[in-house]
């Protein structure tokens, strides 16, 4: 017979215990259940009929064993308390996580006969919540990929397990090839979308045991365990193809590629650090050889990489001590034959070594900032030996300009505008001497700032003009944006003029439309008597080239301008 719980519990009491947003279950000391409130009904889905005179076995999940309910009993007994979390079982079958405290009670109405009353807390949201946190921790928010920090577990347990069974796997490094321009040209919102499809596309080219990370804005690792080379290359093979396929942004497609640096363990390394070094600096090796490709470590890209972070802190030094001087190449106006101006290029002869060549040196520079240092250096150099050639002309070289490289960096730079004008000023030349050449990339990269920035120095007197011209970008958009004085028609037409009719054509097609919009042409890299005469047949302006002179150090630069060398046609 079940007994009175209003005569058990004063009225105050059961009606805390009937509000409570928590479930209360009574039972008696045969765990037969006598009182249920309101909020069990609730969690449990049993209403109070239906509980009432059972047991709370029909709770039981199946998920604890025999000895975890006799030690929760045990403890009832001894200390006539438990509390802890468990598992049970609602009525529609959903198994759901409580947090429980039993405590035991004796009726005071008949001493010696015990009740068992339990609070319970449904926990599932709490545990939703929890793991929702365990997950945006080490989940990337955008893609919802494993982010660096689960990466770096995980690769430590694959060398592990590598490890304990001389296993292998391999890291491939993904870098997405020029993907600021995708932000930089439509906004972030392409942006996210794209690196959302590239994880899915990239999940896709695996293995659900495979491991997919988002470690930066626009890099990916994939772990891949358990393979050999020929898989890899396969994996590699297939992420390089979905990557062409294009990107559909409001009807507008965008096409990537991908660059791929692949380190093995163990033979590209021991501990995950080494691995995933080894893995990036292959990937670089690829993005300097062209991009969308992909390259497996070798030793030789280490020593390589020894190499150029020790010329990193000697180019350093080189720039700090003055190590670095300009020699000038001249520029051949074609009608007169004269030399009209010159192109100053850094060099570096190195005190305590061999001549470091600017191929080697030009691209460390650029890569760690350095350049803005080097360029004002050749800067300085060049207007101060440009006065001095303006006077060995004594006057009949007003339009001779020196032309000086203008890299990306040194525009990203703030002040250096300013710090231009002050050493011009100080050296006692006017704007209208230099002129400064930049590349189609330094324009497109960004064009509100490149159009500021150049406008700014062309209102001051300075001229620009575009180097390396068509090698860069099919839009010609900005050559009516921008202030520009002169095209440098690329080496690789100059070169191949009188044995491929494309860049005969393009050759051409260059300096008529130069002509067309007032802008002067000159052509670099002149080598050949063929060359020189195709030129001259489509009204090039200027040369540059060995056909007439290498670059020359100070002395001998100046030399040539006293003697007032003509080239002769």
């Amino acid at each position: 017979m079940h007994i009175d719980i209003f005569k058990v519990l004063p009225d105050l009491a059961l009606k805390l215990v009937e509000n409570s947003i928590e479930g209360i279950v009574i039972t008696d000391a045969n765990e037969v259940i006598q009182f249920v409130n309101e909020a069990f009904t609730q969690i449990s889905g049993y209403s109070a009929e239906e509980a009432i005179g059972q047991t709370p076995r029909i709770l039981k999940s199946g998920k604890h064993d025999k000895s975890f309910y006799e030690g929760m009993w045990a403890s009832l007994i001894k200390d006539g308390a438990w509390k802890g979390e468990i598992w049970n079982k609602r009525k529609n079958g959903d198994i759901y996580p409580q947090r429980i405290s039993i405590i035991s009670i004796e009726d005071p109405s008949a001493p010696g006969n015990k009740y068992f009353a339990s609070v319970i807390s449904d926990l599932t949201q709490i545990k939703h919540d929890e793991e929702e946190l365990r997950h945006r921790a080490d989940h990337d928010v955008l893609t919802n990929l494993p982010n660096r920090y689960l990466f770096q577990d995980r690769i430590t347990q694959a060398v592990n397990r590598a490890k304990r069974s001389n296993g292998k796997f391999a890291v491939l490094f993904i870098d997405i090839d020029d993907f600021k321009k995708i932000n930089d040209g439509l906004g972030h919102d392409a942006g996210d979308m794209v690196l959302r499809e590239i994880a899915m596309r990239l999940v896709q080219c695996g293995r659900d045991v495979d491991t997919v990370s988002r470690v930066g804005g626009d890099e990916f690792t994939f772990i891949l365990e358990g393979v050999g080379a020929a898989d890899i290359t396969i994996v590699a093979a297939r992420i390089i193809e979905r990557m062409r396929q294009p990107f559909s942004f409001y009807g507008r497609d965008i096409h990537l590629t991908v660059s791929i640096g692949i380190a093995m363990f163990p033979e590209n390394g021991k501990s995950a650090a080494e691995i995933m070094k080894n893995a990036d600096m292959a990937m670089y090796h690829v993005k300097g050889f062209g991009k969308n490709k992909f390259f497996f470590f070798t030793p030789e890209l280490n020593d390589r990489a020894i190499k150029t972070l020790q010329l990193e802190t000697d180019l350093r030094e080189g720039i700090k001590n003055r190590e670095m001087i300009a020699y000038y190449q001249p520029k051949i106006d074609l009608l007169t034959g004269k030399v009209i101006g010159m192109e100053a290029l850094a060099r570096w002869p190195r005190f305590n070594g061999r001549p470091v060549c600017p191929d080697e040196f030009i691209p460390v520079a650029e890569h760690t900032g350095m350049i803005v240092d080097l360029d004002t250096v050749i800067f300085e150099l060049a207007c101060d030996f440009t006065r001095q050639v303006k006077k060995i002309l004594n006057g009949n070289g007003k339009s001779f300009r020196v032309s000086v490289n203008l890299s990306p960096k040194n525009i990203e730079k703030k002040g250096f505008l300013s710090r231009l004008i002050k050493i011009v000023e100080r050296v006692g030349l006017s704007p209208e001497d230099v002129e400064f050449e930049v590349t189609e990339s330094v324009i497109v990269g960004n064009i509100a700032s490149a159009k500021a920035i150049l406008n700014s120095l062309n209102s001051d007197g300075f001229s620009i003009s575009i180097d390396d011209f068509g090698t860069g970008y099919s839009s010609l958009s900005y050559l009516m944006q921008f202030p520009i004085s002169s095209l440098k028609i690329d080496k690789s037409f100059i070169r191949n003029l009188s044995t491929e009719p494309k860049a005969l054509t393009i050759a051409k097609a260059i300096v008529s439309m130069a002509h067309g919009i007032g802008v002067k042409t000159v052509a670099e890299g002149v080598e050949t008597q063929d060359q020189l005469a195709y030129l001259r047949d489509m009204g090039c302006d200027q040369i540059q080239g060995y056909i007439f002179s290498r670059p020359l150090p100070e002395d001998e630069m100046a030399d040539l301008i006293t003697a007032g060398r003509v080239f002769e046609m």
